[in-house]
């Protein structure tokens, strides 16, 4: 089955290259820079329902009507209208449904294209700060954002693309979205059960360090927990097992590389730290119930 060599969605290089989203009344792509002005009618046509994908580049969206269900690193959610959503560079995007009605607009810049802070982008500084992903806004909020989102989509479509003045106003959208996700950030923690945040970091570490670790003992070293009480308060919290979680983030990754890569079976296996090709198949059937090269050709 020939494929093309990308691991993941394609990042701003390759669409710029394959052409895979022109410039139109819906969308504009240059180097380091893209927005969508109707995710619906371009990006959506890109992908496959329930099928992830990895993204290089951050991601910044906002939905103006509609729904939008994904599983982003393992975590699942359902963006509403009136909702910003934020995807960090080289997350696991898994899209399964989005209603008849989506209206989302989203841009995506490369890490150079915006610094936040003086030796870090934007998206990386949220990857670090371990941010809030999905923001409710309220209508005082969406008008502002909304007013952003148009007045940028209104220069890079006004002919020749004026870079410093684009950057510029997207370092203001970041920052007035980096307000919202602290007042946002306030108001969980007042709700965030210990569980919950124990949970959250434990996600986190998954998503970071599974194709690599696979043990109770790490995860709970590194939360400075025994092992059996994490395992009670991760059960407690989200109905599954840390084996579960795991296992869950070593198939994504699996699944990403099986259709969207040239590797062989054994070279993933290698990849995701197997013993062996034998191994890695007996482990994919078991959690999927098919083997990787049914799901390849799948």
């Amino acid at each position: 089955m020939e494929k093309k060599e990308l691991r993941d969605l394609p990042a701003l290089d390759v669409i710029n290259a394959d052409k895979l989203i022109e410039n139109t009344e819906y969308s504009y792509v240059s180097a380091d820079f893209g927005f969508v002005n109707n995710i619906k009618k371009t990006i959506v046509r890109m992908l496959h329902l329930n099928q992830p994908y990895r993204v290089h580049e951050g991601r910044l969206a906002i939905v103006d009507r509609g729904y939008v269900h994904l599983l982003v690193n393992l975590t699942e959610h359902i963006i509403t209208s009136k909702h910003s959503y934020i995807i960090f560079p080289e997350s696991i995007v898994h899209p399964l449904d989005f209603s008849d009605d989506l209206q989302a607009r989203g841009l995506v810049a490369t890490p150079n294209f915006v610094q936040f802070t003086e030796n870090d982008d934007f998206f990386r500084h949220y990857l670090v700060n371990d941010a809030n992903t999905d923001i409710a806004l309220d209508d005082t909020d969406y008008t502002k954002m909304d007013l952003y989102f148009k007045l940028i989509w209104s220069i890079v479509r006004n002919g020749e693309f004026k870079q410093e003045m684009v950057q510029h106003l997207l370092m203001s959208l970041l920052s007035y979205y980096d307000d919202l996700r602290k007042r946002s950030s306030m108001k969980e923690a007042e709700h965030i059960t210990r569980g919950q945040e124990v949970f959250r970091r434990f996600i986190d570490l998954v998503n970071k360090n599974s194709k690599a670790q696979r043990t109770v003992d790490f995860y709970a070293d590194k939360l400075c927990l025994t092992p059996r009480y994490l395992n009670t308060l991760v059960r407690e919290t989200s109905g599954q097992t840390m084996m579960n979680w795991i296992n869950r983030s070593v198939i994504l990754e699996a699944k990403v590389l099986l259709k969207h890569s040239n590797k062989m079976i054994y070279e993933i296996a290698d990849e995701l730290d197997f013993p062996s090709a034998s191994f890695f198949c007996k482990f994919f059937k078991k959690n999927t119930g098919m083997t990787p090269m049914e799901y390849q050709k799948s």
